[in-house]
């Protein structure tokens, strides 16, 4: 190896490896992307073997410095005191007693009437697919608008709610319930909703910390159910006050529920105080007062209060990966949809369908997503299988086009060149712009982009060989010594697709497959100028920019955006740094002059290619005191160009799901959960000795230790009802996931610094680890149930 492509391979893969390549005279070839050839594969197995034995010396010396010097120690429990002791008998032997009598009195217990019964209830997004015009229809299923008689309503409720349990002898009841049954279908049926509630928000303003501008807050439905409880329900139907309070209660809390969990009814139906409830006192046995109960209860939420929310309200969120639900009013969601659609096809966005006797895409739909005082077109297809393998193929052309001309470089690899221009620039004052493109996919320029597609392939071969490669990504575990087998086009013009820092090999060529270069350019054709959209039975053609939501959109907007910057920005490349991730742009530079041309540049935008950049988006320190930039989930200081990474202000009810998967037990889930990493967004650059100071890495870790413990916890309370029989599990899993996530940041401290003393290495261990348990005792110290196992710890 050359020297240049030898000093790489050290800042990748560590010293130990370059020299075991220069020993054994492994020559490997690299690309402007930061990936590694091997000869063939059986050198690439060899490397890999290599790699694999340094990470596994690697976690020999942490082992090492776990068993030198632990920096947590149980306390003592056998060194009581006499009077200790006896205390600790007393309470075990008062715990014995309670357990006794809790397994004898199971049975007088009402939840013992309830077992198995499916007393879970949820509430579903309403569908965001265009258009669903329809305001405050009643569906067929509602009891309360299709029943003619009190009686009716009793009956459905008896044989269509919890249909396992069959109760044969309720008529007793039925002269006492009916009339409270027909009086609440009455008020139903008088009781003008929609009128109530635009008097309840008739003052109703925007909130700057709202996800939307149309979002109705919380307090405002809690509001109007209050009001519907008030008006509408009898007070008869719960016996007193104190328990249609309870229900009240319940709804409120079933409204801020996380759209993945499901609302548990079973701790309400207990709560109650069913000897006030007077329709129930005619039924012969307790267990069938209680049954009957329960179904009442699941009715009246799933068939009363839950139904009135989705007639009344658009159920959605602003994204699929936050979990908090988004109330929008019916009325007004259908004029968010009508001036959607209007604007697309006035603006030629939206045009009428032309028949062709080629291929054409598959037809689609929009699915509109709440966004600020806009929404977010996402758009749905279903390709068949055939459909499917042409536009993968499509995908791997245009993502090697793209990284061949514009490269594919990080942000951890941008900020190195930004930190080597901080200590040569002569200035000390730094200036940073960032903003994000307005309406990215929409804004594009069809003809521009598919003329950008043909320029990019003009010096290809008209006939292209897609080979195969083994590869090896230097981030899998050590335990996978499997190679990867992938499907590149081979061509001297073309880059593979692969990250910076991977190893691969190329296969033999008797089994490539030749692809025309002209029927690649023909799929794209269409896939830019003929996609087809379905709204209502109307079907149109995107007639501007790219629809966002299909495998093509992203490397598209790539394309087309590289293009203009690089087109457009030259200038300011000579005096600075310009990274971009998506539509998400930033600007550093030492001289001011360029900073003030830069800002300029992106308020007036690029008429040309149709590129505008979000005003209200676009932040700056030229000529205000601010000290910090964010980007792409980073805040980065303007003074010291230290990063940090930014953590989201929603609750951690609605970002800490866990989807119980192939047939996992839910213990194997809530660890696999707990140990995750990437949420706390320790990448390499944050902990970068050469990007933050010791101080502001302390302030990082700490800052992720009181997450992970937060998380946690949030974990804890939706996973498991019955913390006390899982309490002693759940916290071995805390303990084992403390020492693996302090592995993990070590290892990559070691990145940093492979000549780092063992002595240093068993310091950073034991504070990386006493952060992690102060936060948890921190955060747990309220929970009475985690509170003991928590203080038989102690920290040197």
């Amino acid at each position: 190896m050359d020297k240049r492509t030898s000093k790489s391979v050290k800042q990748a893969f560590g010293t130990n490896f370059q020299q075991y390549c220069e020993r054994h005279k492994i020559i490997l070839k690299q690309d402007k992307c930061g990936t590694y050839m091997a000869p063939n594969a059986d050198v690439l197995t060899e490397c890999i073997d290599v790699l694999d034995h340094i990470k596994l010396q690697i976690n020999k010396r942490l082992r090492k410095i776990e068993r030198l010097k632990p920096p947590l120690k149980p306390k003592d429990n056998k060194n009581y005191s006499n009077k200790e002791n006896k205390e600790h008998k007393k309470r075990l032997h008062k715990q014995k007693e309670e357990h006794v009598f809790r397994k004898k009195s199971k049975d007088m217990l009402p939840n013992a009437f309830f077992i198995d019964l499916s007393l879970q209830i949820y509430v579903y997004d309403t569908s965001p697919i265009v258009p669903s015009y329809t305001i405050h229809t009643a569906p067929k299923d509602y009891i309360l608008n299709t029943a003619k008689t009190g009686n009716e309503i009793y009956e459905f409720i008896i044989q269509n709610v919890l249909k396992k349990v069959n109760i044969s002898n309720y008529e007793s009841s039925v002269p006492f319930i009916v009339p409270l049954l027909q009086q609440l279908q009455k008020r139903h049926k008088n009781f003008h909703y929609n009128r109530v509630f635009k008097q309840l928000t008739q003052d109703l303003k925007f909130n700057e910390k709202s996800n939307c501008i149309h979002e109705i807050p919380i307090k405002h439905l809690r509001s109007f159910f209050n009001f519907i409880f008030a008006n509408v329900v009898p007070l008869g139907l719960f016996g007193k006050l104190t328990n249609l309070k309870k229900v009240r209660k319940a709804m409120s809390h079933l409204l801020i529920t996380p759209r993945f969990k499901s609302f548990d009814l079973l701790p309400l139906i207990l709560k109650l105080d069913i000897s006030s409830i007077a329709w129930l006192k005619n039924l012969q046995t307790l267990k069938t007062q209680w049954l009957v109960l329960a179904k009442f209860i699941k009715w009246f939420f799933t068939g009363f209060l839950i139904k009135i929310l989705c007639i009344q309200f658009h159920v959605t969120t602003v994204s699929t990966r936050n979990y908090q639900r988004l109330y929008i009013t019916r009325s007004n969601w259908c004029s968010v949809q009508r001036q959607f659609i209007k604007k697309k096809i006035l603006s030629n966005a939206l045009q009428p369908e032309v028949k062709y006797k080629q291929w054409t895409p598959p037809i689609g739909t929009f699915m509109l997503r709440p966004k600020g005082s806009s929404v977010r077109p996402i758009f749905l297809s279903k390709y068949k299988e055939k459909d499917k393998s042409d536009i993968r193929i499509v995908f791997k052309f245009l993502k090697q086009l793209q990284i061949t001309e514009y490269g594919e470089t990080s942000f951890q690899e941008k900020w190195k060149s930004v930190m080597k221009l901080k200590h040569t620039s002569k200035t000390k004052k730094f200036y940073l712009i960032s903003s994000d493109v307005k309406d990215a996919f929409g804004s594009i320029i069809q003809g521009h982009l598919y003329n950008i597609i043909r320029s990019l392939s003009k010096n290809l071969p008209k006939v292209l060989l897609i080979s195969t490669y083994a590869v090896k990504s230097a981030g899998k575990s050590i335990d996978n010594n499997t190679l990867c087998y992938k499907e590149y086009f081979s061509n001297g013009n073309l880059q593979l697709p692969l990250s910076a820092g991977t190893l691969y090999a190329r296969t033999s060529h008797s089994n490539s497959l030749r692809m025309q270069k002209r029927w690649l350019l023909q799929r794209i054709r269409k896939y830019i100028f003929h996609q087809r959209v379905q709204v209502g039975k109307q079907t149109y053609i995107i007639g501007k920019g790219v629809v966002q939501g299909t495998m093509l959109s992203p490397i598209l907007s790539e394309i087309y955006y590289n293009f203009v910057l690089q087109k457009q920005m030259t200038l300011f490349t000579n005096r600075g740094e310009i990274i971009r991730y998506v539509d998400d742009i930033l600007y550093i530079t030492d001289n001011e002059v360029f900073a003030k041309q830069f800002l300029q540049f992106v308020q007036e935008g690029i008429p040309q290619y149709n590129c505008y950049f979000k005003k209200l988006k676009t932040q700056s320190n030229i000529a205000n005191s601010t000290n910090t930039i964010t980007y792409i989930g980073y805040n980065i200081n303007c003074d010291t160009l230290e990063v940090e990474p930014k953590y989201t202000n929603t609750r951690l009810q609605y970002i800490a799901r866990l989807s119980i998967k192939n047939n996992l037990t839910v213990m194997k889930c809530f660890e696999k959960r707990v140990c995750s990493m990437p949420c706390l967004k320790l990448s390499k650059v944050v902990l970068d000795s050469h990007v933050n100071t010791k101080k502001t890495v302390t302030k990082i870790l700490q800052q992720a230790c009181l997450l992970q413990a937060k998380r946690t916890q949030a974990l804890r309370r939706q996973l498991f009802n019955d913390v006390q029989q899982n309490a002693r599990r759940i916290f071995i899993i805390i303990k084992n996931s403390n020492i693996k996530i302090t592995k993990y940041i070590l290892k990559i401290l070691l990145t940093f610094h492979e000549k780092m003393w063992q002595s240093t290495q068993r310091i950073w261990y034991k504070k990386i680890l006493k952060m992690l348990w102060v936060s948890y005792k921190n955060i747990f110290k309220k929970d009475k149930m985690f509170k003991k196992y928590f203080q038989k710890i102690y920290i040197q």
